[in-house]
């Protein structure tokens, strides 16, 4: 026999989540409830290979990173010079992240 189903779930959706998902279950020839209920439990986590701290620390990382980027785009369009060591430094810095990634 199968278990009785007893609890429920319910969760918000934008307008554009829900619209996503009812076009996906009726690809599939389901219900939204259905459809829902199939990925919840066939989905499978990857759990990071980072901690929070790391990740956070690295999004700190790339936003001053973009940030060096910027500024040397700015230069660039405004037909200044461009000092070489700026990109060599930028470029280590990106090198040394993926490195970190790659962990």
């Amino acid at each position: 026999m199968s278990e009785t189903k007893r609890t429920q779930i319910n969760i918000r959706l934008s307008d554009t989540e829900l619209e996503k998902v009812k076009l996906s279950a009726e690809v599939l020839g389901l219900s939204v409830g259905k459809y829902a209920k199939q990925v919840l439990l066939k989905s499978k986590l990857v759990k990071p290979q980072l901690p929070a701290q790391s990740q956070q620390a690295m999004i700190r990382q790339l936003a001053g990173m973009a940030n060096n980027l910027n500024q040397l785009t700015k230069l660039a369009h405004e037909s200044k010079a461009i000092d070489s060591h700026a990109i060599d430094s930028l470029r280590q810095e990106v090198n040394a992240l993926w490195q970190q990634l790659g962990k």
